[in-house]
């Protein structure tokens, strides 16, 4: 049975079901947002929405969601021993991070990162920033292998300078 929590809103079409609960088609404005502090290493006022895991859609390889982290929000370097990431700019701007350097990451950027490969991101600006997140690899968001700073350094060094790429 489907544990996604729907709210209601107005969509342009009708709310779908679906056989056995499972939610194959989702607007994720639909989506229950996922409580604060649910996640180890995410600082600040962070929006999630979990769209797609084996729970919501019985999805076996992938998880899907969406993002928002207001000014001064920020994901500590991290990995993920299981899955691969892609994080894709919907609106806003931040800097994300990858093994040894920082970039600036707008709309339409997208940051892959491969099995191990430490990662992070925040965001300095004044505005927020809206990405999707994808993990191919898990079913679920902690079956990822997610692993925070307490299991590296590396990365920690270059998030620590808190620069804005150019």
């Amino acid at each position: 049975m489907c544990s996604m929590k729907r709210r209601k809103v107005e969509l342009p079409r009708k709310i779908y079901d679906f056989p056995e609960g499972r939610v194959k088609h989702v607007n994720w404005r639909e989506v229950e947002p996922m409580p604060p502090g649910k996640w180890p290493g995410i600082y600040g006022d962070v929006e999630t929405e979990l769209i797609v895991s084996r729970e919501n859609n019985g999805s076996k390889q992938t998880v899907m969601g969406r993002s928002v982290y207001h000014p001064g929000s920020y994901h500590e370097p991290h990995c993920h021993f299981y899955a691969e990431e892609f994080i894709y700019c919907l609106s806003g701007k931040c800097v994300v991070g990858s093994v040894d350097r920082e970039y600036l990451f707008t709309p339409g950027d997208m940051q892959f990162s491969k099995i191990e490969e430490i990662h992070w991101l925040r965001n300095p600006f004044d505005e927020p920033v809206e990405f999707i997140w994808v993990y191919s690899g898990a079913s679920m968001p902690f079956e990822s292998g997610y692993a925070t700073p307490d299991v590296f350094s590396e990365g920690m060094s270059i998030y620590k300078k808190n620069e804005t790429p150019k």
